[in-house]
């Protein structure tokens, strides 16, 4: 059956037919000839191209020049990128580019030929270790920690990638639906969504007590509704619950503008670091259900006003803590023993 799209010469709905031809493109001063197929009008043989098509064909182009002039594709350079389990924003960092650079490049935008020479040099474990001694103050911890475990040869944790949509950073989380994430696959967005609601609703919190938040946003949901609020893993650490892979997803958040953290310094001397809405944080906020706002608003009245050491020590006292091993992590099916309950 013959396509239909409308002419705008023929100002109507046409039949159309397939055009195949040969377009000639100037890229930086060089001559470059890509194959196009095309729709075409049947009736006047008008062009009916789209955005979509136009993009095709210079993508084409592109990857053209680039063969002729040997420089890196798009996904070379997200391989390199990627080998050192960096975001493109630690990426940049790095090679003192900006990450709209490298967001550009990894999405078919020409690069620079000096760009290309510093990306391409990274091939090399001993250029990247040497950017990472040098520059390496500028990554978070988390991202650090992330590079030097992948020039060190060690494995990538087993989880799976989880991309926030619209980004192209990446973290690791189980990939499983079981007891040990409330019967809910590990959904990033949730896990944002959730940890900005809390910064937002009490203005900041510190670093400690977001961690025992959560556990308790998510082992209320499975209490009240039989599913997590994130689909987050816990394990049982010395100071209370922990998400599993503990200091990777707010490390991840805060590398990626989207959580800030700062340094506090008391009277008596001692520091401690408290959370806020970063500057990349979605200025609309998630579509909590009705029951996951109820379980929010309550975790944050019963623990948003207790200090560090108090909500730590509550922690302790929940069976979930309690029966479970060291280092293990924490069955969903301990929530029913969780001392927060909506019916308070």
């Amino acid at each position: 059956m013959k396509r239909e799209a409308f002419c705008p010469n023929c100002e109507d709905y046409r039949a159309t037919k397939v055009v195949e031809r040969t377009e000639r493109y100037k890229v930086r001063g060089l001559d470059i000839e890509v194959p196009v197929r095309s729709e075409a009008c049947a009736e006047c043989g008008g062009q009916l191209g789209s955005d979509e098509q136009d993009k095709q064909v210079l993508n084409a182009a592109y990857a053209k020049y680039r063969s002729q002039v040997d420089l890196l594709g798009p996904e070379q350079i997200k391989d390199i990128r990627k080998r050192y389990r960096l975001s493109q924003k630690s990426f940049a960092a790095l090679l003192g580019m900006s990450e709209a650079t490298i967001n550009r490049y990894e999405q078919g935008g020409l690069q620079d030929p000096a760009h290309d020479t510093a990306i391409r040099a990274c091939e090399n474990p001993e250029v990247a270790r040497e950017l990472l001694e040098r520059r390496g103050h500028m990554l978070s911890d988390w991202q650090r920690k992330r590079m030097e475990e992948a020039l060190s040869g060690q494995p990538e944790p087993c989880g799976t990638w989880v991309d926030l949509p619209g980004r192209a950073s990446w973290i690791q989380a189980g990939d499983e639906v079981s007891d040990r994430t409330g019967y809910r696959r590990f959904e990033c967005d949730r896990y944002v969504a959730v940890v900005l609601w809390f910064c937002k609703k009490l203005g900041m919190v510190w670093k400690t007590p977001i961690n025992k938040f959560m556990f308790y946003a998510d082992f209320l949901s499975f209490k009240t509704a039989t599913v997590s609020l994130t689909g987050t893993a816990y394990r049982k650490a010395p100071h209370g619950p922990v998400p599993a892979d503990y200091g990777m997803l707010l490390g991840w958040m805060e590398g990626e503008g989207l959580l800030e953290c700062r340094e506090v310094s008391f009277p008596n001397g001692n520091t401690g670091f408290r959370y806020s809405a970063g500057p990349n944080a979605p200025s609309e906020g998630f579509r909590f259900t009705e029951h996951e706002l109820r379980v929010l608003e309550k975790v944050a009245a019963e623990l948003g006003r207790l200090g560090a050491k108090q909500v730590s020590d509550r922690s302790h006292k929940e069976p979930a803590w309690r029966d479970t091993a060291d280092g293990q992590l924490i069955s969903y099916e301990h929530a029913r023993t969780l001392s927060i309950s909506l019916s308070e």
